[in-house]
């Protein structure tokens, strides 16, 4: 049975929001302005809160997939992957 592999592009997520906070916080160093903190506030903060949201969420789901997928084993198959 193929697996369902959400590691792969959570970290891919992950490492471009990282790009993207990176690249942020390099323009606020020169853009201090009450514009810049709109930008801020309205987008970069709930680009955050949805992209941690999406990350923990993608955790959670991994977990119990891989539960689920335990249990619906034949108890053979359990004790081979042990």
């Amino acid at each position: 049975m193929k697996r369902l592999d959400m590691t792969s592009p959570a970290a891919r997520l992950d490492d471009a929001f990282s790009r993207l906070e990176h690249a942020w916080h390099e323009t606020r160093q020169q853009w201090n302005d009450p514009v810049a903190e709109r930008v801020e506030e309205q987008y970069i903060a709930t680009i955050r809160a949805r992209v941690r949201t999406l990350l923990d969420a993608v955790a959670k789901s991994q977990t119990l997939l891989r539960k689920a997928e335990y249990e619906c084993q034949h108890p053979r198959e359990r004790t081979q992957q042990l």
